[in-house]
């Protein structure tokens, strides 16, 4: 018989001194939240912001202009970069067949 089991849950711990302790249970209570879900919730939001911050890339109009002339008009690959692309290929792209 097969059971069906859920999500694995981890348990994470932080040493901090009494005085920020006191502060992060001020805020959940105002939260009306447990401190573990206050804490959760706040790692997310900030996780989710540094994601964001590192993986989007704002560009203005002209600097958005900029990037598709250059990416539609790129110049034809050098002997370095064939070398570096054969290099990346056969190196790190290797498939796992």
């Amino acid at each position: 018989m097969t059971s069906i089991t859920g999500p694995k849950e981890t348990r994470l711990v932080a040493r901090t001194s009494t005085h920020i302790q006191e502060i992060i249970q001020r805020a959940a209570n105002y939260s009306g939240t447990t401190v573990s879900q206050f804490l959760i919730e706040s790692a997310i939001e900030k996780a989710r912001n540094v994601i964001e911050k590192t993986e989007t890339l704002n560009l203005s109009m002209s600097g958005a202009d900029a990037l598709y002339i250059a990416l539609e008009n790129s110049p034809k690959a050098n002997d370095k970069l064939l070398k570096a692309s054969q290099y990346y290929k056969a190196t790190v792209n290797v498939d796992n067949h």
